[in-house]
């Protein structure tokens, strides 16, 4: 300071006598002092001025995260106090777009847990990588592997002020962003989609905040470019897609007990790597994912629990409906009172100020859509270990819909035991009701699929049914369409997944819990094995068959007119019953054809007596391909031509019709059927495994007597004078050489495999050379073959057949793919 005065004094040539000089020096030094001392001891209060000015005009919103909503700016401020912890965050869609394929259906999106990180000016909001860990390690290795792989930002929030240890941030960017991923997504494969900022903002009315949990709602916006018909379908400006996406920040829990998953029992899993196990163990670790179940008396046999698992109904659902869906989720306390709890699993309507999208409650909501789909679980789960912390399950309001069509492709119009066909229609529906609430709900309490269970009748409600229709006395008898209550099998899950255990004795339990299900005979398997087969039904593939065959017969034989109400228009024929009707035996075919080339095998572990492996006995394999071969006959393919004349076209938009002609054509129905006959038997890895089979045991059914049947039974069949069988026969026909074709030019078939189908071709070629019939058709028909195997041979990759039906989940589901595929 004196430097800096003594240059001013040269510089002006300021002469100031000494005393009056060194007081002056002092005055401007103390105020320099008293100025940088106020810059630094009431920075806080000026940032508290700061602070208190940024919200002065705003509400604040007190709870887990508070919050200010800036209605003027368009913007959320919070209140970030807990820096580089862990918070469980969920992105969810609070609208649906409409459509199962897209698929954005209300409820859960996406989940993760991310940090609030300090970077100067800004808080990065840091996704946390969990598929690595180092579970159980010390510090430096838990650090080591923090530092091996990447995290994800998600936004930088701008600082606008700070107090104390809070900072004050513009959150907006976390939350007016394709949070859901819609850009990238499975929408993308009907659309290019594009956030649009500009037509996005928050949803106040669903921003709240609570003790543990804070929730904040936008809209967010997309421009679409090149929609399919998908996208046009649910849209009313195809243009741009608009939806609401929900946001919910929570407190992460704690004191949560993990409990080691196996895969020889159905619970779903959590998964990670977890890189500081010894060398001399695997690194993958599965947790299973389940609520948080504690007994109110804890050495009670069977107890209450502290918190059971409540789910609330949508209001949306009609009331006999609702009515079903509380009792087929009623059914899981049987289950869990096998694991020593009493009325754990509740179901209430909500209250009328219940916020259906607050991810504290599991919600049942009623999903609309533009066709019939999938109804689907949906668990809000801490990614961390796996606990169940809420719900938004999905049940599909279509399906009622699809089951009353089943009912009335059994059942003539007419009143029946003295019910009115439309109250027996609606009891059918919802005895499936019930179970499919029991399957959804299964998924929500930590449970997947077994599709096996039918084997052990009827043993899980976490199977995919179809009706069972019996025959009894030459008519159709549905006294057992669906089952009743929880299976032997669900037990068990609930068992292993929620009986309370000290840590100390919990391998040990759980263990003891899975070989008593292997006592009991009950099935779980791989998904390859044959056994596992979607819609199937009883215990034997053989039995199956022979009931679906017989029950197919009367309903073709009884379907017409008489399915109609009076007054109803026959177009309605050609609808999705007739679909029911003519592939009945459909499900019934496609767990045969796993049997094929099949080989069953089991979950074992060493030392628990189960046999690993075990190839499909010949003798079963030989009937069922006899059965099949029947239903691939000229007759089993054949419409009546009393109920083909009735086929006039539908009078309104039907998206299940076989024909895409106004004159219904059988023979397109045929190829259809066929098709389903005939192409999975022909799959490059079943044909490659009988080839491996065969070389192990000669004796199982081998692939040269796969073909030649399948030869056999088409080209080896005479045609005849009958027109009709001649058409049909010719429809087999191409329908096995396409899948010959196919197959044999397909990369991933052996070549074993290859060399077989090229030789069952040149020798079908030589026979069709020259080969002549009085039938102009049938003739042109032998000649094309002929030159097409020829061109084939010559190169058959470029000469495969073009197919003429897409399998399942290979185009648009709600655009009902050529059949119908699930769910049913």
């Amino acid at each position: 300071m004196t430097v800096i005065f003594s240059k001013y004094a040269e510089n002006t040539g300021v002469g100031i006598p000494s005393f009056r000089y060194r007081l002056l020096l002092r005055v401007i030094y103390a105020a320099f002092i008293l100025l940088v001392l106020s810059t630094f001891s009431g920075g806080s209060q000026a940032q508290s001025r700061d602070f208190t000015q940024a919200t002065k005009s705003l509400t604040k919103q007190p709870g887990f995260i508070p919050f200010y909503w800036d209605a003027d700016a368009g913007k959320v401020l919070m209140e970030l106090t807990d820096f580089d912890s862990d918070v469980l965050y969920y992105v969810s869609a609070a609208t649906g777009a409409g459509s199962v394929e897209l698929p954005l259906d209300r409820g859960i999106l996406k989940s993760m847990v991310i940090h609030f990180h300090k970077s100067g000016p800004n808080v990065l909001v840091i996704q946390q990588n969990l598929d690595f860990r180092a579970h159980g390690g010390t510090p430096e290795r838990i650090n080591n592997v923090d530092l091996s792989f990447a995290t994800s930002v998600l936004a930088s929030l701008p600082v606008i002020s700070k107090r104390d240890k809070t900072s004050l941030v513009d959150a907006t960017a976390l939350f007016i962003r394709d949070a859901a991923d819609v850009e990238n997504g499975r929408a993308s494969k009907h659309a290019q989609f594009k956030f649009d900022n500009k037509k996005s903002g928050f949803y106040p009315a669903r921003m709240k905040n609570f003790t543990d949990n804070t929730e904040i709602e936008t809209i967010a916006s997309f421009n679409v470019s090149k929609p399919n018909v998908v996208v046009k379908n649910v849209l009313p400006d195809s243009r741009v897609l608009s939806m609401r996406i929900h946001h919910s920040l929570l407190r992460a829990p704690t004191g949560y007990q993990t409990r080691q998953a196996d895969s020889r029992i159905g619970v779903s899993k959590l998964k990670f790597s977890n890189l500081a196990n010894p060398i001399t163990k695997d690194t993958e670790v599965s947790w299973v994912t389940r609520w948080r179940l504690e007994k109110k008396q804890p050495q009670a046999v069977l107890s209450e629990a502290i918190k059971p698992i409540v789910f609330y109904l949508d209001p949306a659902i009609p009331g006999d409906i609702r009515q079903a869906m509380k009792e087929g989720t009623l059914w899981w306390n049987e289950a869990f009172e096998a694991a020593g709890f009493k009325n754990a699993v509740q179901v209430k309507d909500p209250e009328p100020e219940m916020d259906p999208m607050d991810i504290r409650y599991a919600w049942v909501q009623w999903i609309e859509r533009d066709g019939r789909g999938f109804s689907m679980g949906g668990t809000y789960r801490d990614p961390r270990t796996g606990e169940i912390l809420g719900s938004k399950s999905r049940l599909d309001s279509h399906r009622m819909r699809t089951v009353a069509s089943y009912y009335k492709s059994y059942v003539k119009a007419e009143t029946k035991e003295g019910k009115t066909l439309a109250a027996a229609e609606i009891e059918f529906a919802l005895a499936r009701q019930r179970v499919l609430v029991a399957h959804e709900l299964g998924h929500v309490l930590g449970f997947g699929h077994n599709w096996a269970s039918s084997i052990n009748e009827r043993a899980s409600v976490m199977e995919y049914p179809s009706p069972r229709v019996k025959v009894k006395n030459g008519k159709l008898d549905l006294s057992e369409a669906f089952a009743v209550g929880i299976g032997e099998y669900d037990k068990y899950m609930v068992r292993y997944a929620y009986t309370p255990m000290a840590k100390s004795v919990e391998s040990k339990g759980l263990n003891s819990i899975i070989e008593e299900m292997h006592d009991d005979g009950i099935l779980f398997v791989p998904s390859t094995d044959p056994r596992w087969a979607w819609y199937d039904d009883l215990s034997s593939p053989v039995e199956y068959m022979d009931e679906s065959f017989e029950a197919r017969e009367i309903m073709l034989a009884q379907y017409g007119p008489d399915m109609l109400q009076e007054g109803e228009p026959l177009g309605h024929l050609r609808d999705m019953k007739l679909w029911m009707v003519y592939l009945h035996h459909r499900w019934a075919i496609e767990a045969a054809q796993r049997f094929i080339g099949g080989m069953y095998h089991e979950w074992a572990v060493k030392g628990d007596g189960l046999a690993p492996t075990q190839i499909v006995p010949k003798a079963l394999q030989d009937r069922l391909l006899s059965k099949l071969m029947h239903s691939l006959s000229p007759d089993a393919l054949a419409l009546p031509e009393t109920l083909l004349v009735q086929l006039t076209v539908h009078p309104g938009l039907n998206r299940e019709d076989m024909s895409d002609d106004y004159a219904f054509d059988q023979l397109k129905a045929a190829r259809i059927l066929a098709d389903l006959i005939v192409t999975p038997l022909l799959a490059p890895k079943k044909l490659n495994r009988m080839v491996a089979f065969e070389a192990r045991d000669p004796s199982t059914l081998t692939l040269p007597k796969l073909i030649q049947t399948l030869v056999r039974n088409t080209w080896g069949k005479k045609i005849g004078s009958s027109s009709s069988r001649s058409a049909l026969l010719r429809v087999t026909q191409s329908v096995v050489l396409n899948s010959l074709m196919t197959a044999g030019a397909d990369l991933k078939s052996s070549p074993d495999v290859s060399a077989m189908i090229m030789m069952t071709l040149s020798d079908l070629a030589e026979e069709l050379e020259g080969k002549k019939h009085q039938d102009p058709l049938t003739k042109a028909h032998y000649q094309q073959a002929y030159r097409s195997i020829r061109l084939y041979l010559s190169d058959p990759v470029k000469y495969v057949p073009s197919r003429e039906f897409l399998r399942w989940g290979e185009q648009p589901m709600s655009r009902y793919p050529a059949p119908p595929g699930p769910p049913l």
